[in-house]
């Protein structure tokens, strides 16, 4: 497994610390998703100076607020007063939190995607986005968006699912994630929704399978799911020579071996596979940025949003 992680990192994002900003002057993408909202700031060299990653808990508003907190607390501790004079968000917060903080754009969430990939892999044929309750897949050709799959009718090729069964069976997500990776003959867990995945999986527990086994039963289901049930894949040949994946799904590296492993194609993710929305919304706010846009700091985009009432309930 170390071997095959130390050859993948050549797709990695740039990054910079804060001590070697070269200039103030920075853009801000936001992805505001159906479970979890991602900030990432980044350079005009495209490195990541910040990035915040926080579950919704129903709040989405809030959720970017205390992000944005974060991020000041950050720029604070390193004495920088940091210009934001790009910014862009997507997701499906993206018309509240653009109009709410009056941020400069919004972007779709597939251009989003296809930026960040692009960026760390620009011969990219095909990206799979598995995000907490949705899957997107974008087929590319020459450069364009050819074709483009959205699956949010059913939740059993997302990562909820996986994070749910993790739950169940008393294992943390990553924990989970981090033994089907070592399993020696996974189990075949179906594409079949919740009631009968629970049925397998006690199936599989009466026979005595190891849960390293079931857990990367999961990984399999997921990938098989999307590839032959969501886009109804008539031949692999179709998804090109240059994957990459991206989304929280893809921080179980077990689904990316198992897509490999059903593809025959090698895979390429970068080492912020969950923020790549985020990525992608912050290098489109650069590359669309004008010189008499307005500049956003962030104590006053904060402040903005502290209401006071004088009813008491």
């Amino acid at each position: 497994l170390n071997l095959w992680q130390k050859k993948k990192n050549d797709h990695f994002v740039k990054k910079i610390t804060w001590e070697n900003i070269e200039s103030l002057d920075c853009y801000l993408g936001v992805d505001s998703g159906s479970t979890t909202t991602k900030i990432v700031l980044i350079d005009a060299n495209d490195r990541v100076i910040f990035q915040d990653y926080r579950r919704n808990e129903g709040d989405s508003f809030h959720a970017f607020i205390n992000g944005l907190t974060h991020l000041k607390n950050e720029a604070d501790k390193h004495h920088k007063n940091i210009r934001i004079v790009g910014s862009a968000t997507t997701g499906y917060g993206e018309n509240l939190i653009k109009t709410a903080f009056n941020l400069h754009q919004g972007i779709i969430e597939t251009i989003a995607h296809f930026l960040a990939a692009k960026q760390i892999l620009p011969e990219v044929s095909f990206i799979l986005d598995i995000g907490g309750q949705d899957m997107k897949a974008i087929f590319i050709e020459n450069g364009i968006i050819k074709r483009l799959e959205i699956n949010e009718a059913c939740s059993s090729g997302c990562g909820s699912f996986i994070e749910s069964y993790a739950n169940m069976l008393n294992f943390p997500v990553a924990e989970f994630a981090e033994m089907s990776c070592y399993a020696k003959n996974p189990c075949d867990l179906g594409t079949r929704c919740t009631v009968f995945m629970n049925s397998k999986v006690k199936q599989a527990m009466r026979e005595g399978a190891a849960i390293e086994d079931i857990a990367a039963g999961f990984s399999y289901s997921v990938v098989k799911n999307c590839l032959f049930k969501v886009l109804k894949l008539k031949s692999i040949k179709d998804l090109g020579d240059h994957i990459v994946v991206q989304g929280g799904a893809f921080r179980n590296l077990s689904i990316v071996k198992a897509l490999e492993s059903l593809t025959g194609i090698e895979v390429t993710f970068s080492d912020i596979p969950e923020l790549m929305g985020a990525y992608g919304a912050a290098l489109y706010a650069k590359t669309n940025h004008k010189a008499n846009d307005k500049v956003i700091h962030i104590d006053k985009l904060i402040e903005s949003q502290k209401y006071t009432s004088d009813f008491e309930i």
